[in-house]
């Protein structure tokens, strides 16, 4: 009698106690990389994340998460382009949580086919992992009108070069005259090669958390 109770438990559990953690974890900060929303530019974006990559979307299932049918997750699959920071492989897997007003917009940020730059912080203790700053560490990769790849994230990039100069100086790294000309973008695509020379400097930064 006492394991069958135990067993009950158990399943309440996992039906309803794990989901109101996970509010709680979201809400309190212990998922505020994946969920933050204030202003962030590319060199926190950088320096936060602990896997940045280019790829190309190859698989996206909504799904609930592993053994929690009450927390829906989106799992997004990338064939990898170029990992700039992350674990070797030709391929790279993350889950993304759906709670509260983020489910629409996650269901409609990935398709099969995407190009993207993602800034990930490393899965959290549940297995998640969503862009550091939610739309703002997620860049779409198109071609502009010349056939040039450019790229932009969901807050058409405002925001995303303000102070970089001024974070850069003061970790002794100084920007090129090509990267200062985007550096002063102040919203809008920008070419990839251009953003990337920029991600590729501000790797050599100090970390934080």
């Amino acid at each position: 009698m006492r394991k069958g109770m135990q067993s009950r438990l158990s399943s309440i559990r996992k039906a309803f106690v794990l989901p109101i953690v996970l509010a709680v974890a979201v809400s309190t900060g212990l998922l505020a990389a994946e969920l933050m929303v204030k202003q962030v530019n590319l060199t926190y974006l950088t320096r936060r994340s602990d896997v940045i990559l280019q790829g190309k979307v190859t698989e996206v299932l909504h799904e609930s998460l592993p053994g929690y049918p009450n927390i829906p997750t989106v799992k997004v699959t990338l064939n990898i382009e170029k990992m700039v920071r992350g674990p070797e492989g030709k391929t790279y897997t993350f889950r993304e949580i759906l709670l509260g007003s983020r489910p629409k917009a996650a269901k409609n940020g990935y398709s099969v086919g995407q190009r993207l730059l993602l800034f990930l912080p490393s899965p959290s203790q549940f297995g998640l992992s969503s862009p550091v700053g939610m739309e703002q560490g997620r860049f779409n990769i198109v071609p502009n009108t010349a056939g040039r790849l450019t790229a932009v994230n969901e807050s058409n990039n405002a925001g995303l070069f303000s102070n970089i100069a001024k974070d850069a100086g003061k970790e002794g790294q100084k920007l090129t005259a090509s990267q200062l000309q985007t550096a002063s973008t102040r919203g809008g695509p920008v070419q990839l090669d251009e953003l990337m020379s920029l991600v590729t400097k501000f790797t050599s930064l100090s970390r934080i958390q």
